[in-house]
C-alpha cells in the first residue's frame, strides 16, 4: 500500500483470491502533503485521484505520480481500484407468455475494470448486481414472447438478440463477458420428468407384453413341435432327444431297454390272464387265448434283453381247458366208420371211437 500520512476513510479487507463485488479496494482522504510516493502498493490495482474543482485522474499500474505533482495538483483524495479479472455465477428469473411461469436463467459472467476513473464516478459498489439487472432488463421483453415449454428456443433468440447489443456494465467502466442457460422453472421441470417417468413406464409394460406374446407363440410352437413327433412313438422321441443331446446315448439306450422290459412283461401278464382266467366264456376267449399262445411260443424261442428266461417262465401259463360240450368247432376230415354187421339187425351203430 502507499505511504500515507492519516488512515483511510473505507477500506475492505481483500487480497488477490477474494470474491469481490465492489473493485474499490480503499477511500482516504488527502492532506497537501499526505502523500508520500513509495512504491508499497499492489502493481495490479490503480489509483484514482480527484480533483479539488471535480473531476478524477486515473494512474494505472505501475504509473505512480510524484508527491510534488500530487502536492501541485491539489488532489483531494485517492481511491485505489482493482484491476484482475473476477468471475461471477448467479441464476435471474425471466418471464415467459404466461405470467404464472418463469424462465430460470443461468448467468456466467466475467468482468474487469477498464477505466477506474469511470467506476469511481459512476459510484456503483455492487458489479454483479449491476450488471445482472442490465442482462435482465434487456432480456424481459424478448422471453415474452415464448411459451414456457419452448425454452430452447427462447435461448436462442435470447442470445443473438443480445449479442448486438453494448455488453453490460461498459458505460461505467467495466469490462465483461457473459453466457446464460435458459431453463424451464422447478414446477414444470418436476412436471416433464413426471410425464416422462409415466412414458417410460408405459413403455417398459408394452415391451414386456410383447416379449410375452412372443416367448408365449414360441413355447406354443415348440409344445406342438414335441407333441408331433411323441405322437409318433418312443422310439422317434428318443432319436429326437439324441439328435440334441447326443452325450445322453447311454441313457437313451437304458430307457428304451426298460421300455420293452416293461412291454413285454405287462404282455406276458396279459397272456397269463387270459390262459388262466374265467373272466369270459370259453368260446369268447378262443381267439385271445389262441393268441397268447403263440405270443408265449414265440417268446420262448427268443432272447429279451434284460430279462432272463426265469422271468418269462416265473409262472407257466395254464393249460387251456378243453371245449365243453356243445361247442361249434371247426369241422374236421370226417372220421371213418367201422362197418355194420348185417347179424346185428336194427342195432344202432356203434360210434365211439
Amino acid at each position: 500500500m502507499p505511504d500515507f500520512r492519516q488512515p483511510p476513510d473505507w477500506q475492505q479487507p481483500a487480497d488477490r483470491h477474494t470474491p469481490l463485488i465492489d473493485p474499490v479496494i480503499t477511500v482516504r482522504q488527502l492532506s497537501r502533503f499526505g502523500f508520500a510516493r513509495k512504491t508499497l502498493t499492489r502493481i495490479d490495482h490503480a489509483l484514482v485521484f480527484s480533483r479539488p474543482k471535480g473531476g478524477y485522474d486515473p494512474y494505472l499500474p505501475p504509473v505512480r505520480p510524484s508527491r510534488g505533482e500530487v502536492a501541485a495538483k491539489r488532489y483531494t483524495a485517492v481511491y485505489e481500484v482493482d484491476m484482475g479479472v473476477h468471475p461471477y455465477r448467479a441464476e435471474i428469473s425471466l418471464p415467459s407468455d404466461n405470467d404464472a411461469f418463469e424462465f430460470i436463467a443461468t448467468v456466467d459472467l466475467s468482468w474487469q475494470v477498464a477505466d477506474p476513473a469511470a467506476v469511481v464516478k459512476s459510484g456503483h459498489r455492487d458489479v454483479p448486481a449491476l450488471l445482472l439487472g442490465e442482462l435482465q432488463q434487456a432480456a424481459r421483453p424478448h422471453t415474452r414472447q415464448f411459451a414456457i415449454h419452448d425454452s430452447a428456443s427462447a435461448e436462442r433468440h435470447l442470445l443473438d438478440a443480445l449479442s448486438d447489443r453494448t455488453p453490460p456494465g461498459k458505460t461505467v467502466g467495466l469490462r465483461t463477458t457473459w453466457t446464460l442457460r435458459l431453463r424451464r422453472d422447478q414446477q414444470d421441470i418436476d412436471h416433464q420428468r413426471r410425464l416422462q417417468s409415466i412414458d417410460h413406464h408405459t413403455a417398459e409394460q408394452i415391451r414386456a407384453e410383447q416379449q410375452g406374446a412372443e416367448l408365449r407363440k414360441f413355447e406354443a410352437e415348440k409344445i406342438e413341435f414335441y407333441q408331433r413327433y411323441l405322437e409318433q412313438g418312443g422310439v422317434v422321441a428318443w432319436a429326437m432327444h439324441l439328435a440334441g443331446n447326443p452325450q445322453d446315448s447311454r441313457l437313451v439306450v437304458n430307457c428304451m431297454r426298460e421300455d420293452r422290459l416293461r412291454l413285454v412283461l405287462a404282455e406276458v401278464e396279459l397272456a397269463r390272464e387270459l390262459l388262466s382266467g374265467e373272466s369270459a366264456e370259453d368260446y369268447e376267449l378262443e381267439g385271445p387265448k389262441r393268441r397268447a399262445l403263440d405270443f408265449m411260443y414265440e417268446l420262448f424261442n427268443q432272447h429279451v434283453e434284460g430279462m432272463s428266461q426265469e422271468q418269462l417262465s416265473a409262472r407257466p401259463p395254464a393249460t387251456p381247458p378243453a371245449p365243453s360240450e356243445g361247442w361249434l368247432t371247426e369241422p374236421g376230415p370226417p372220421r371213418d366208420l367201422p362197418p355194420s354187421d348185417p347179424q346185428d339187425g336194427d342195432k344202432p351203430t356203434d360210434l365211439t371211437p
